[in-house]
């Protein structure tokens, strides 16, 4: 685990870019379905509650009144989701013995499809639906409206970073939220860079390196991506690792993921792409799919793809795999950036924070309190750092919405955040939660992130964050696309220029806008 000055310096550099958005609560309902009727109120004020302090686990309903069953989707393959989830699913019918839950897992290729299919036939089950932001277009037609839940202060929506619910808005043109359809409860934070201490800390490796490149070989200086390429150069050709670097490319996600965290920090300066003022000043640097659309003077939806700055990040993108074996060899999805690196095969890895605690797990790691991190591309140009954020929603065919949302304000309370830290090392997604949990002393290194995610800045442009949550076919249809057309750039099939205007054409012909 890094030194707590290094850790702090990457988290104030990160979490100072939280997007923290004062967002209103419309009185306007979806017609149907919806859950039951809660009085609606349009102040900040009037929805918020305060957190719970008790040290008990508890819900906000008596034992004798829950009944019922419920069974909750979860994807499979983040090594703290799944323990999580049985955790409170097991306190919860604890608590109230009439209930029962049932946790089905699903792998991460399948989630969407079987979510899906579940929704557009009206089954009751699953319930609950547990899903990332690239996923959240997809089904933000049909999961509930959950605005009601907040407004009754059911979910404390004071307790909850506005940065962690930009993925699960739907808003108007005119500033109207029309609809919330999920809940942020666990954080995640990424990409990231993972090191190893014993590579970067080497005096010899360290003086050698300042020699020739003229800068340090510590990635909490480092301003752009030609550093971090020129030092994993160095250390491929010091041989202090079979590989210098791991970065995504993997044909399910990982490309789409990987290549985002770059195409932001360009887009940030490129005039094309029209990142809000306040965005590009680093208020929220949040490298969201956001970041690929926005609206015409028109009021049209049209694609970033077109701009400079996506063919500069593809050259960048290319330049960043080239230390890992080529795609068609081992492509690097979620699962080999979680698992590789612990073989100690690698220097450098881009990866979610959330892969922390297993990097650290002695008993199955070799890098284990080896490691130190920082944000992408450096410390000092962090911007391709973000929040990536796990919601979870309720499917309004559900036998009992009221008992599902119960279920998840029993999930994002302070009480089960700080069971799920010290149980499993779970990092929550609301400011409690992480208070809590960083008093644990394995998850000490969140102590930084609490404070820091009370704070934020006013955005200017909101219906642009959330634009991505109206194109339906985003996940489904325009991602397997956008992957194959970089995947063949990759392969040397077709050059940049080719890549973009493939995807740009595209995108514009097929996107579907709610």
């Amino acid at each position: 685990m890094a030194s707590s000055k290094t850790l702090v310096a990457a988290v104030v550099i990160v979490i100072i870019a939280a997007v923290a958005v004062a967002l209103l609560f419309s009185q306007q309902r979806q017609q149907a379905p919806s859950p039951p009727s809660a009085s609606q109120t349009s102040t900040q004020s009037q929805i918020t509650t305060q957190p719970q302090t008790s040290t008990q686990l508890q819900t906000t309903s008596s034992a004798a009144s829950l009944s019922g069953s419920l069974t909750v989707l979860v994807p499979t393959g983040d090594p703290t989701l799944m323990p999580y989830i049985e955790l409170a699913a097991d306190e919860f019918m604890k608590a109230h013995p009439g209930v029962q839950i049932t946790v089905e897992p699903v792998p991460f290729g399948q989630m969407v499809q079987t979510a899906l299919t579940a929704l557009q036939n009206r089954n009751p089950d699953p319930a609950l639906i547990i899903f990332y932001p690239s996923q959240a277009s997809t089904f933000a037609p049909y999961l509930m409206d959950l605005r009601p839940y907040f407004n009754s202060g059911l979910f404390n929506r004071s307790d909850i970073p506005m940065s962690a619910m930009v993925s699960v808005v739907i808003i108007s043109k005119n500033g109207t939220i029309t609809k919330i359809f999920g809940v942020p409860f666990q954080m995640v934070f990424g990409y990231v860079l993972i090191y190893r201490k014993s590579i970067f800390d080497n005096a010899t490796l360290q003086a050698e390196f300042k020699r020739e490149y003229g800068f340090d070989l510590n990635p909490l200086t480092w301003s752009s991506w030609d550093q971090l390429i020129d030092a994993a150069e160095f250390l491929q050709s010091q041989h202090v690792a079979k590989y210098a670097l791991l970065f995504p490319d993997g044909l399910q996600l990982a490309i789409f993921n990987g290549f985002l965290t770059v195409f932001y920090t360009y887009a940030l300066n490129d005039s094309c792409a029209g990142i809000p003022a306040d965005v590009a000043k680093g208020a929220v640097p949040t490298p969201g799919y956001w970041a690929y659309f926005s609206y015409t003077p028109s009021g049209a939806v049209n694609v970033t793809i077109g701009c400079p700055s996506f063919v500069q990040a593809l050259r960048t993108y290319k330049r960043l795999v080239q230390f890992q074996p080529p795609i068609d060899v081992q492509a690097m999805e979620y699962d080999q950036l979680r698992d590789l690196f612990l073989t100690g095969d690698y220097a450098m890895v881009a990866a979610w924070t959330s892969f922390i605690p297993i990097y650290n797990n002695a008993s199955v790691s070799k890098v284990a309190g080896d490691i130190a991190i920082a944000p992408l591309p450096g410390g000092r140009y962090p911007y391709g750092t973000g929040l990536a954020p796990t919601f979870i929603g309720i499917n309004p065919y559900a036998k009992d919405p009221q008992l599902a949302a119960e279920f998840i304000e029993f999930l994002i309370s302070p009480q089960m955040y700080k069971l799920g830290a010290e149980k499993v090392g779970f990092v929550p997604a609301t400011i409690s939660g992480v208070e809590v949990a960083a008093q644990t002393p394995s998850m000490s290194w969140l102590q930084p992130f609490a404070p820091l995610l009370k704070a934020g800045a006013n955005v200017t442009d909101l219906q642009r964050l959330t634009l991505v949550n109206r194109v339906t076919n985003f996940f489904t249809d325009m991602r397997p696309y956008f992957i194959n057309q970089v995947a063949n750039y990759l392969r040397g099939q077709q050059d940049a220029e080719t890549t973009q205007m493939n995807i740009y054409k595209t995108w514009l012909n097929i996107m579907k806008i709610s």
